[in-house]
């Protein structure tokens, strides 16, 4: 694949034109002036098209060109300006926006791409593609696009040579060049596209390189159309549980359902009704609803006609409001009560509940009744989730039924929580006990905590806090026993144990996204791995199983290394991996071992030195493989340059040895450790210094790790807990001295009463 770093750099902008006075000359062996060249400009711009690129979390990660080759709406641009598996827009240099519809045609070695774009009977203007075999050496040309930024640019400059770049042939450019020209056209005198820009020259500045347009026409023969249905694949709705209504975007993340944009109805509503038939009175919705802008609103919907008319039970403004909607204008709306409640928690997760009896419905806010109608306007209908405005809801736990069990704390807990917010200076004493048992009941103790902090703001930290501890402690304790349930010799560290990997890798992405489904995920693994079988003879060898394999992931589905964000938190996270197709080689290569696992293949993970890739053991034979690399097959001297490029050292049979399951998830959370500490994320440092411990607890290096991050963010008891086990274990290498005055001073500090919890 061609490498590149965009190119071509604003002369001046086509708003605002100031030529040198060149002189160009035309085919037939003339010559015109500027009023001709801005003749020419005017001529191509028209054509342009501003292409910009989506990251995984909504924002602009890069900007780059293309042009018009077809009326209907053909659109060539460079392949890595689109991205993979990117969502991304397309304008025309008149500002007017189009839907592309799909991935035309594509060619990663040349680095191109034809999208396909919705013209809605408005054809576009398309330039004219140059016939000629190769341009003239020392002919004038201008190339077109958006450098730095800097939209409907153009520079001139000449042809400086034909030649081989990486095995391909380029044209070289003799013009100024700067990032954002990527899939810009290069035009000659006459207004034909002889090349599209694709790469600048990291020697000099003025310096750059085209893709001939021949290899375009080429493409164009052989199409390879993608949806963009298929193509951008970040969590898309369910259609078959969910039926959005009224604009917005909906996804779907497992259990989580996120809503973006703006609706189409009246004040940017926006509907996303369930599939499921409602049952006749008495029937109960329920959902966890948080908002990112309290000013919006986002709730329940029932009674929906799945048009304008629907009941809705949702936070507004931090208060709650109950409305019937009789049609798509605010006047057909009518707010049937309004009502403040110490229990709603602005900016945190709230249950919202409607029991619907046959004479009325009660609405409940984290288990408590604060509305109660018996309206009859609205008899019947669906029921679902309702958005408005300009805040962006998540929800979860949608639930449905006759009678939901609503949240309760226990009494334990119950009388856990009044000892400790009666006495706030006990906060930070906290031991493990205790937030075992405050976990038992879940998102209702970390809402409580919540409130109560509101309340005391002086100690609104120190509860905060506390709740993401409690919401912590239970993953934490499910890893610990899923990794050392049935671990007794070393063997079974590296055993095949059904999902334990896939299960602790997920409980490790629950550490930052707590709302995470870990058995959808399993489910779709099973699913994935089923789409795979379909397509296989029954008796297929394990050679057949693998390209298969290979198949399914990379050519099918797109699965790629994450190289644009390559540092962000998601490409280390299964879930994400799973729903973005893209991800560091560790993350990758367990998702690649796991379906392996699930067709009958023994794969090994392999830790290089900065890298990670896998083992397929078939008998005696091993192959190695580089997922991150999309599946590319590795000889021991492939493995041996990359221990070199990154270890600077010959390779070893160590270095080629399977990996325990511990041993892969300590490399994945130190990982997050140093992507966290990039970000100064000291509370993202903690959490995954609780898991590294959690994962092997006779770890000292963990252990050491755990006590400074919980010093660092005031967790002191903590803090003493590690030191205590390191002095009295001491394990070889460890500072004993050391531990001991880091102990003292944190005791200097001042400790909280430690708080016993009794049966």
């Amino acid at each position: 694949m061609l490498r590149h770093i965009f190119s071509i750099c604003a002369a001046f902008t086509l708003a605002n034109i100031t030529l040198s006075p060149y002189v160009w000359s035309d085919e037939t062996g003339g010559v015109f002036d500027d009023k001709a060249l801005e003749s020419l400009i005017a001529k191509v711009r028209p054509s342009l098209a501003t292409i910009k690129v989506s990251g995984r979390d909504g924002d602009q990660i890069q900007m780059g060109t293309g042009f018009v080759i077809d009326p209907s709406g053909l659109i060539a641009t460079n392949l890595h300006v689109i991205g993979e598996g990117r969502p991304f827009t397309v304008e025309m240099a008149s500002g007017r926006r189009l839907e592309v519809v799909s991935l035309q045609a594509s060619d990663r070695s040349t680095d191109l791409a034809i999208v396909q774009v919705d013209v809605d009977d408005e054809p576009l203007s398309a330039l004219k593609l140059s016939d000629a075999d190769s341009p003239a050496q020392g002919a004038r040309v201008l190339a077109f696009g958006n450098p730095l930024g800097l939209r409907n640019s153009v520079v001139s400059g000449i042809i400086s040579a034909v030649r081989e770049v990486e095995g391909q042939s380029m044209i070289q450019l003799a013009m100024p060049v700067e990032s954002g020209n990527s899939g810009g056209p290069v035009v000659d005198a006459g207004g034909n596209v002889i090349g599209i820009v694709n790469m600048k020259s990291a020697v000099h500045d003025n310096l750059g390189f085209a893709i001939p347009i021949r290899r375009l026409a080429t493409l164009r023969e052989k199409p390879n159309p993608i949806t963009m249905q298929r193509w951008v694949v970040l969590g898309k709705i369910n259609e078959q549980e969910w039926t959005p209504l009224l604009g917005a975007s909906w996804q779907q993340r497992g259990g989580l359902i996120t809503a973006r944009g703006i609706g189409e109805g009246f004040g940017g509503r926006s509907l996303c009704l369930s599939r499921e038939v409602a049952t006749e009175a008495p029937m109960e919705i329920a959902v966890q609803v948080r908002l990112d802008d309290e000013s919006g609103a986002a709730g329940l919907a029932f009674r929906a006609d799945g048009e304008h008319r629907h009941y809705g039970f949702y936070p507004s403004n931090g208060r709650l409001r109950l409305t019937c909607f009789k049609g798509p204008s605010v006047y057909s709306w009518q707010v049937l009560e309004e009502v403040e409640s110490e229990h709603y928690l602005p900016n945190h997760w709230n249950r919202l509940r409607v029991r619907i009896l046959p004479d009325r419905f009660q609405c409940f806010v984290n288990g408590h009744l604060v509305i109660e109608s018996n309206d009859k306007q609205l008899t019947s209908g669906s029921f679902g989730l309702v958005k408005f405005r300009n805040t962006n809801p998540d929800f979860k736990d949608f639930q449905f039924g006759k009678e939901l069990v609503p949240e309760k704390l226990t009494d334990v807990t119950e009388k856990l929580l009044a000892e400790l917010l009666d006495h706030p200076a006990t906060l930070d004493s906290v031991d493990n006990s205790t937030l075992a048992e405050l976990g038992k009941s879940g998102d209702a103790v970390s809402r409580e905590l919540a409130r109560r902090a509101m309340a005391l703001e002086e100690q609104a930290n120190l509860v905060r806090r506390l709740a993401a501890d409690v919401q912590l402690a239970p993953t934490l304790q499910a890893l610990s026993e899923l990794i050392h349930a049935d671990v007794v010799t070393e063997d079974a560290k590296t055993g095949d144990d059904d999902d334990q990997l896939l299960r602790a890798m997920l409980m490790i992405a629950k550490l930052d996204d707590p709302d995470i489904d870990v058995d959808a995920y399993l489910q779709r693994i099973d699913q994935m791995a089923g789409e795979i079988r379909d397509g296989l003879a029954r008796n297929s060898n394990e050679q057949t199983r693998r390209d298969a394999l290979h198949r399914y992931l990379f050519e099918q589905n797109g699965y790629h290394g994450g190289r644009t964000e390559y540092y962000h938190v998601a490409n280390s996270h299964l879930h994400r991996v799973i729903d973005d197709r893209e991800g560091l080689p560790i993350t990758l290569s367990i998702l690649y071992m796991e379906l392996g696992r699930r067709l009958g293949l023994k794969i090994e993970g392999v830790g290089l030195p900065g890298h990670f890739i896998v083992k397929h053991v078939i008998g005696d034979d091993v192959q190695l493989v580089d997922v991150f690399e999309r599946g590319k097959l590795l000889s021991t001297d492939d493995a041996g340059q990359i221990v070199a490029a990154y270890a600077r050292r010959a390779i070893t049979e160590d270095d080629l040895r399977g990996q325990s399951k511990i041993e892969i998830l300590a490399r994945v959370l130190k990982n997050l450790i140093g992507i966290a500490g990039r970000n100064e994320d000291i509370e993202s440092i903690h959490r995954y210094c609780e898991a590294l411990v959690a994962i092997d607890p006779n770890s000292a290096e963990s252990r050491m790790m755990r006590s400074q991050a919980r010093a660092m963010t005031n967790r002191r008891t903590g803090a003493i807990e590690d030191l205590d086990w390191l002095i009295e274990n001491d394990p070889a290498g460890f500072n004993h001295n050391q531990a001991v005055q880091m102990r003292q001073a944190l005791i200097e500090r001042g400790m909280g009463t430690k708080i016993e919890t009794t049966e």
